[in-house]
């Protein structure tokens, strides 16, 4: 009775051994793919410059790239929908992802050169009937790179700063837009990283860049990466204009890298200390060598 109870837990055991094997082998690869997407995170802030006023200047740009890390920390990484360029056109085209909120963006003033000032509402009041029959631009674009720590060449902080225009039916037209922002990994499939606020630009005003810093906070492995700007028209769901790597070279290769790849190790220096005692040891050991000497000498003389 003993050993029939001995060999029923024993095969209890490996049915019980045999389940949770082929449970780790269904489960495991779905967690291990969502733990690799849930892992990609950058954080983002954009800004509209007048004339370089409004923009991220050098002295507070340190400022707001700690600021950025710690709106990384403090944020949950939770798997984004719609990660693929593809994909996202799509989602606006169906009407699966929304535009920007128009109403909690603060009024815009026109630029310096105009001397008109209107707000955002006004604008999207006004040209109501001209959306989607105008022809847009991204006439520019340059990007900067930041902090690397670690002194190997890549960064985990980026600036992209780039100037829309409109071409309407009045000089210094306005228009409502945002652009979606992505990045390819070495020729890779582009990859979204930032929506931009709406932000109002005028006709081709030069006064009217708008910049995107962002911080690479974990996942993004170290190599060289191209972005591309789709600018949507508020209220249009298609992409209006698009510049990439392909026609700006301030969007090619940047050299970036996430920052829990931007790491300092501290080389740790141990220094060997060779402590030679005196006494009978040292004596001891000059007496060997005398001896191992003359021993050499004895051999050469045969």
């Amino acid at each position: 009775m003993k050993s029939h109870n001995v060999s029923l837990l024993s095969q209890t055991k490996q049915a019980a051994f045999a389940t949770l094997m082929m449970a780790g082998l269904t489960i495991s690869p779905l967690v291990t793919a969502q733990e690799a997407v849930a892992t990609i995170q950058a954080v983002s802030e954009g800004r509209m410059m007048k004339g370089q006023l409004d923009g991220f200047s050098n002295e507070d740009k340190h400022k707001q790239i700690e600021k950025l890390k710690l709106n990384a920390k403090q944020q949950i990484i939770t798997k984004k929908d719609f990660v693929s360029r593809d994909d996202r056109i799509a989602a606006y085209q169906q009407g699966q992802l929304s535009p920007p909120d128009l109403s909690v963006v603060k009024p815009q003033t026109m630029t310096a050169n105009t001397k008109v000032t209107i707000d955002r509402t006004q604008v999207q009041q006004a040209q109501q009937s001209v959306i989607g029959y105008r022809d847009f631009a991204i006439f520019e674009a340059y990007s900067r790179l930041f902090d690397d720590l670690d002194q190997d060449g890549f960064y985990q902080t980026f600036s992209v700063t780039f100037d829309a225009d409109v071409y309407g039916y009045t000089l210094n037209e306005p228009a409502n837009v945002y652009a979606e922002m992505y990045l390819s990994r070495n020729g890779g499939p582009w990859e979204h990283y930032y929506t931009t606020d709406v932000f109002t630009i005028y006709g081709q005003s030069e006064d009217d860049d708008f910049e995107v810093l962002t911080t690479l906070s974990q996942g993004y492995q170290t190599d060289f990466y191209d972005v591309l700007i789709d600018l949507y028209e508020y209220g249009y769901p298609e992409v209006v204009a698009t510049l990439s790597a392909d026609e700006s070279d301030g969007l090619y290769a940047l050299a970036l890298e996430s920052h829990d790849r931007d790491v300092v190790y501290e080389q740790e220096i141990v220094e060997e200390v060779v402590i030679v005692g005196g006494g009978s040891l040292s004596w001891g050991a000059l007496f060997l060598l005398i001896a191992g000497l003359f021993s050499r000498r004895a051999t050469n003389g045969k």
